[in-house]
């Protein structure tokens, strides 16, 4: 017995020395293995569950598209395929094939221009015979929706002929361009070839010069709009029935519907393949103001028929067909929509540019601000308003109107009401308040509209069947439905017994709702959210409601959410069972759940585990799902599993290099704050972590993040915030505190937040109290300005896009929206909660502008010049203050940049930038010559500054 027992001391002593080996060997993170770092993307199941695609997408380099056979367990690679999808029938994959990144790359660098780079390539795989067709530069490619047996495809432009004598490539270049060049207008862009193959013989019908294609839903038919090239070959529109052309005998022959000289667009047919139609523009002249017709064709006729011009009865006076409003057919193909909108105003051919001022006029009245205007100029000269045609009478209807500018008809246009929405009279108070909007109740025969709702903040939608219009009316806190039979209204969740809304809600502002779940079958019931279980409630408020998850949620504080298997779904059947999303909030693990809403039990728990879930991805026609799942240690892979949950099998494996670095690990922290109530946050901690040695901490924080404990960060270049995972591989503690707010104290509220975290953290005797640092970005980086100004506990700290001054960040312009910066501080996150005149003591008492002087962290900032967000001189006005004080500062200004970080580029430099930072006050490591001695503009683009001082 006692040899026994030694021998097992002795297995473990040497299993403990093969982990602490294999630690030991493993690496820290760098900025070099951003690059190869992978994740699954564009993942799909085939409609019998026995094929699985994804892409292995590396951050940068060449993508893998993957065809794994569920029964066989088998894989097929195809190098650099991306945007798999499996036909409907399960016998074929279509995809791109991406050109090899690093000779795109190379070329780049080289600045050829764009048609000189090499092109993407169309893959087809058949499943049944292992076999790969490519074919060579594919721009894009369409399958049916719910049909098989077809692909298109459009092609490049074609390469020029440089095989043929006397002919020479010049390219002229700017110095060499004639000025006149400037002003003579650009001829029409040609299309390029669109391509029908039949997937199962092979056969292809070839259409030059092709503009626009389409299938119908069914895929039975195929439309295809070209430009032709103004002598040979007309410009039109042509379509196949395609439901005739599987077999190897038949050849198919196109109906030309329309041709001739002119432009044709919005190429659309209806589900059943039956019907089509466009818009043409067939006027000869050069007129600058283009008229466009809308065109209709229905099978067995031998041309399209002209339905809808500016000649139409019922058109307004002096509107159009629009070029841009979209074309459709309601789902029984009884109905024709498409937009029509206002007669431009002319330009006025006195005004020219010598004589005529340019400017903006401000105007008081003005709806949206003159920001604003412009920043939407292009959607309003493309703006259309709904129409419609009954195609049996072919009367035409207008449905949208200036005043009401969006009307849905509710059953995909099938039935015979429609929505009417308008937030035209109240849209000047977006700038300091919220959105609201008046509702009507629309006649999709005849175009008549009565007002049901009014100022209300709430998004109106029409119930499945046609008998509601439901909203949650943010103003009163409740869920409430229009009975359009009875033409009344109800608050539908006055009985229920706890909030639908937010209970967390700190903002000041009316919270939003937990959301809608759905409807039944015949608008029978509607199930709603609160913060924990799902409720059924009677759409006329007379039922008392019921909650289907009979109270599990919030007795065992859980969260139960719907998960939607089937994209078509138009209401939840109530005696199937369905797939609930579970997650538990007090250790943040998360898994799936079944429930069957006509029977009286609670949901019964499938899975549950301490990992982040995608949302499932079923089969159409079998019992297989695919989903990722992941942790903060393990990366989100891809598994294939059923509807029990049981067993989860892993089939892809995108991080195998991850074991061969330092990782770490993430735990639940919860401490006292100032407030004396309890806060959650995360707390990070390095591989091989030893509570008796003294550790470097960043606290990160925006406002609440512990539900993501299991959530993975991949090594990656920063977008503006540190990057957790790099950090913790590198040897720091990092913390992300939750923050609870108070109206009218933001930043005291994080302070008092924040600061009792840290503390907490230090007297558990790990943490090095002079290495303390603090980074956030946006809202975080306006509350890291804020503690450095009422803190000197800090060694460092990064503060990205701060507000730093709230009495002038209050009357600025979002510029990314053109939006007044005023009702957030009003109403929403920056939760001032009234304005600068009434509550100006507020604004100043939350700005670190006011206290620099007691600023004494060194502080390294990011603000971009072309911030739409924060505005840049909010960086500046706090940079120029310390700079003028004496006190240690830098800003990081990224050219052309907006909020985030968009370019590659210029994430890999700030995140060498923040480590280099970082290490410097809290690792001991020596100061970068961008720090020390900075980069004058003179030598800026010559040298980044990296290295670091002796």
């Amino acid at each position: 017995m006692k040899s026994r027992f030694f021998i097992i001391l002795l297995l473990l002593a040497a299993v403990l020395q093969i982990l602490q080996s294999q630690s030991s060997s493993k690496k820290p993170l760098n900025h070099d293995v951003y690059d190869g770092w992978k994740r699954v993307s564009g993942e799909s199941i085939s409609n019998n569950g026995k094929w699985v695609v994804f892409t292995t997408e590396p951050q940068e380099g060449d993508a893998q598209l993957s065809i794994y056979n569920v029964d066989f367990k088998s894989t097929e690679l195809i190098p650099r395929g991306v945007n798999g999808k499996i036909t409907q029938n399960s016998d074929f994959v279509v995809f791109s094939i991406k050109p090899f990144y690093a000779d795109v790359k190379k070329l780049k660098i080289a600045k050829k221009k764009e048609d000189d780079l090499p092109k993407d390539s169309l893959g087809i795989f058949s499943l049944g015979t292992r076999s790969l067709t490519k074919i060579p530069r594919v721009k894009s490619f369409k399958l049916p929706e719910k049909g098989s047996g077809w692909v298109a495809y459009q092609l490049e432009k074609e390469l020029p002929d440089t095989t043929k004598k006397g002919k020479r490539n010049i390219e002229k270049k700017a110095d060499d361009m004639d000025p006149a060049d400037e002003d003579t207008p650009k001829k029409d862009e040609k299309g390029t070839t669109i391509v029908l193959r039949n997937l199962l013989t092979n056969r292809e019908y070839t259409f030059p010069f092709g503009s626009e294609y389409a299938f119908s839903k069914n895929g039975r038919r195929f439309i295809v709009s070209t430009t032709g090239n103004d002598s040979t070959i007309k410009a039109g529109v042509m379509t196949l029935n395609t439901g005739k052309g599987l077999s190897d005998t038949m050849t198919l022959v196109a109906d030309t519907l329309l041709s001739g000289k002119g432009k044709y667009k919005g190429v659309v047919c209806d589900e059943e393949g039956t019907q089509a139609a466009f818009v043409a523009d067939r006027d000869t002249s050069k007129s600058k103001q283009r008229y466009y017709s809308l065109y209709y064709w229905s099978e067995g006729k031998k041309g399209a028929e002209l339905v809808a011009d500016t000649l139409t009865p019922g058109l307004p006076t002096k509107w159009l067909i629009s070029e841009n409003g979209r074309i459709y057919f309601s789902r029984n193909g009884q109905r024709l929509f498409f937009g029509t909108a206002p007669v431009p105003m002319p330009e006025d051919t006195t005004m020219n540019d010598e004589e005529t001022a340019k400017l903006d006029v401000w105007n008081w009245r003005d709806p949206y601000l003159q920001p604003q205007q412009l920043k939407n100029l292009d959607n309003e000269k493309k703006r259309s308003y709904t129409a419609a045609i009954q195609i049996k009478k072919r009367e035409f209807v207008q449905l949208a109107t200036l005043d009401m500018p969006t009307v849905t008809v509710g059953r995909d246009g099938d039935a015979d009401v429609a929505l009417g929405v308008s937030d035209m009279p109240y849209r000047q108070l977006v700038s300091w308040d919220a959105s609201y909007r008046d509702v009507y109740i629309v006649d999709p025969s005849t175009g008549s509209a009565k007002k049901v709702v009014t100022k209300t903040r709430g998004n109106p939608t029409l119930s499945p069947a046609v008998q509601y219009v439901a909203w949650y009316a943010e103003e009163d806190s409740c869920w409430r439905t229009y009975s359009i039979r009875k033409e009344t209204i109800a608050d539908i969740t006055a009985n229920v017994p706890y909030p639908i809304f937010n209970e967390l809600n700190d903002v000041p502002d009316e919270p939003p709702p937990y959301g809608m779940m759905g409807w039944t079958k015949d608008d029978k019931d509607v199930l709603v959210y609160d913060k924990h279980d799902i409720w059924k409630l009677d759409p006329d408020g007379k039922k008392q409601p019921e909650n289907v998850t009979k109270g599990k949620g919030r007795k065992e504080q859980l969260r139960f959410r719907y998960v939607r298997l089937d994209p078509d779904e138009k209401f939840i059947n109530p005696d199937a069972p369905v797939l609930l999303d579970e997650f538990s909030m007090p250790d943040k693990s998360s898994g799936f759940a079944a429930l069957k809403l006509g029977e009286d039990k609670p949901p019964k728990t499938l899975v549950m585990q301490p990992y982040d879930y995608s949302n499932p991805q079923k089969a159409d026609q079998a019992d297989k799902l695919i989903l990722t799942k992941s942790n903060f240690r393990e990366c989100p892979d891809l598994y294939v599993t059923d509807m029990s949950m049981v067993p989860f099998e892993k089939i892809s494996d995108v991080n195998p290099q991850q074991k061969e670095y330092l990782w770490g690990t993430v735990e639940l922290m919860t401490w006292i704050a100032a407030d004396g109530k309890p806060i959650e946050g995360l707390l990070y901690k390095p591989e091989n972590f030893d509570a008796k040695k003294k550790y470097p901490l960043i606290s990160y924080f925006y406002e609440r993040n512990s539900d993501g404990l299991h959530r993975y960060i991949p090594p990656a270049p920063s977008a503006s915030t540190v990057n957790i995972s790099l950090f913790v591989s590198r040897g720091y503690v990092v913390f992300v505190p939750d923050i609870r707010y108070q109206i009218g104290y933001p930043g005291k509220s994080a302070y008092d937040c924040v600061i009792p975290g840290i503390m907490k953290l230090v007297g558990q005797g790990f943490i090095d109290s002079s290495k303390i640092a603090i980074q956030g970005q946006s809202w975080g980086g306006y509350q890291v300005a804020y503690l450095v100004a009422h803190s000197t506990m800090f060694a460092a700290a990064g503060s990205g896009a701060p507000v730093s001054n709230m009495t002038s960040a209050y009357g600025g312009i979002r510029w990314e929206s053109g939006m007044s910066r005023m009702f957030q501080y009003e109403h929403t996150q920056s939760r001032i909660g009234g304005t600068l005149w009434e509550k100006p003591l507020l604004y100043i008492e939350n700005s670190a502008l006011f206290r620099a002087p007691d600023i004494t962290t060194p502080l390294l900032m990011m603000h971009n010049d072309a911030d739409g967000a924060v505005p840049w001189y909010q960086g500046i006005e706090l940079f120029t203050a310390l700079r003028r004080l004496g006190k240690p500062v830098w800003m990081l200004t990224y050219n052309g940049e907006a909020h985030n970080l968009a370019q590659r580029k210029n994430r890999k430099d700030l995140s060498v930038r923040m480590l280099q930072f970082f290490d410097h006050y809290l690792m001991g490591q020596p100061a970068p010559v961008w720090m020390t001695k900075g980069i004058p503009a003179i030598v800026k683009g010559k040298t980044r500054g990296y290295e670091l001082e002796k």
